[in-house]
């Protein structure tokens, strides 16, 4: 048996390049909407709420054990409690806590707990991904406990490990050798300076966002691509929180939300990240399987005579699908070109980016069909053969299908196997 020759993609022109973008921010969106992702999101922030004060008392556990060993970190955790005072007072918290001399077992059980207690935030987030990837299948329950728990264990690690790094770092600079420097560079020598943790913020959200698109997601994206979209999701929230924190006034909430505007304001940042966090996650899914997603959503072109902005959207975006060509799956036609002979096996399917064909049955009504249709689909389906003569009425350019990649589209595809099924069903 002669090897079949590969399938070589053919070099896209940078206007088909930006077609494919458009292609794949369109799927987004439409996956996005059809996941219901929106609400995701706010599961998401709510969860974030409700593990904020658990997590943030686990954290402050563990900062004020290191405080034998540096004291001066108790700074940074008494300017941590200054600034969520108005949202919750944990300072009798952690005076008891610096005040404790030694920790039990009971104190190691309870922080379990704690952690074990505050998991809403990753269930919302491991049944986002499972959405948006479809692997929840790929999954037991207990797996599902496990994942959730180590993040949010590895979570508390890191912010504590920040904090304490952010700590150290401001002590070495602040030193006698770094002294010159502080009066030319005071905003960034300086001991309440926030450069350093607001970078080391945004490096852990990165951090966590590529964790979660590498591993939660269970289907094991390639790494560079959960880092470019992380690196988009990271820099899309620090913008979003900037322009937040320019445009809205906490003054103003005060007056009608009282203490727990400072929440309110939160809880619209952390909406923000996890509407930026499942998009960009939909992302990486659509751009891991955009070739099925594309011919699905070529199969499922809405007609011509259909009208509206959003149908004549998705025909320009698709109408002519580049992305799809490979060095064995292009033809050219001329007009008058015989494309398929009545008796021949539809072993293929065309699909026709620009052009007309008119099949001629004899003893039946001429069947045409134009840019934008498939020509053989349910005849290969069901395994029957061409019933007249092909004959491009116009010079063509098609896509052309085999019958095992028609199947397999059907088989990946509920939408597309629906479509299929509707039009056996007129037959």
């Amino acid at each position: 048996m002669k090897n079949k020759p590969p399938k070589i993609k053919i070099k896209l022109k940078r206007s088909q390049r930006l077609t494919k973008m458009g292609q794949i921010i369109y799927l987004t969106c439409s996956n996005f909407q059809s996941n219901n992702l929106w609400e995701s999101a706010s599961s998401c922030s709510f969860g974030f709420i409700f593990s904020f004060v658990p997590l943030a008392l686990i954290i402050l556990t563990i900062l004020v054990g290191i405080l034998r060993v540096s004291p001066g970190i108790l700074e940074y955790v008494n300017a941590f409690a200054a600034e969520i005072e108005s949202v919750v007072d944990i300072k009798p918290f952690l005076n008891n806590l610096i005040n404790k001399r030694n920790f039990h077992v009971l104190d190691v059980f309870l922080g379990f707990w704690i952690i074990w207690m505050a998991r809403k935030l990753f269930q919302s987030i491991v049944q986002a991904l499972n959405k948006i990837f479809n692997s929840v299948i790929k999954r037991r329950g207990i797996l599902n406990q496990a994942i959730v728990f180590i993040s949010e264990f590895i979570l508390v690690i890191l912010i504590a490990a920040i904090v304490i790094v952010s700590f150290l770092f401001n002590q070495f600079i602040s030193s006698s050798f770094f002294e010159p420097l502080q009066d030319f560079l005071p905003k960034i020598v300086s001991h309440n300076a926030h450069t350093v943790v607001t970078l080391a913020v945004y490096f852990m959200i990165f951090i966590c966002t590529l964790f979660a698109y590498k591993f939660i997601s269970g289907i094991r994206p390639p790494l560079w691509l959960c880092f470019i979209y992380s690196l988009l999701d990271t820099l899309c929230f620090y913008f979003i929180s900037l322009w937040v924190s320019k445009v809205m006034n906490l003054t103003n909430y005060n007056i009608v939300y009282g203490t727990i505007s400072t929440i309110v304001i939160l809880m619209m940042k952390v909406y923000f990240f996890f509407v930026f966090f499942l998009f960009f996650a939909q992302m990486i899914y659509v751009t891991q399987n955009f070739e099925l997603l594309l011919k699905c959503e070529v199969y499922l072109l809405p007609d011509s005579e259909r009208s509206g902005w959003m149908i004549q959207l998705r025909r320009m975006l698709f109408i002519n699908p580049a992305a799809l060509k490979t060095s064995t799956n292009t033809k050219t036609c001329e007009a008058g070109d015989i494309v398929f002979i009545a008796g021949d096996k539809a072993d293929h399917v065309f699909y026709i980016r620009q052009g007309q064909i008119t099949e001629q049955i004899e003893g039946a009504a001429d069947v045409v069909y134009k840019k934008g249709s498939f020509v053989g689909d349910i005849l290969c389906l069901r395994d029957e053969s061409f019933r007249g003569n092909g004959i491009a009425t116009t010079d063509c350019k098609l896509i052309i299908f085999t019958a095992a990649e028609f199947k397999e589209l059907m088989k990946k595809s509920p939408k597309a196997a629906s479509k299929a099924l509707s039009k056996l069903a007129e037959i």
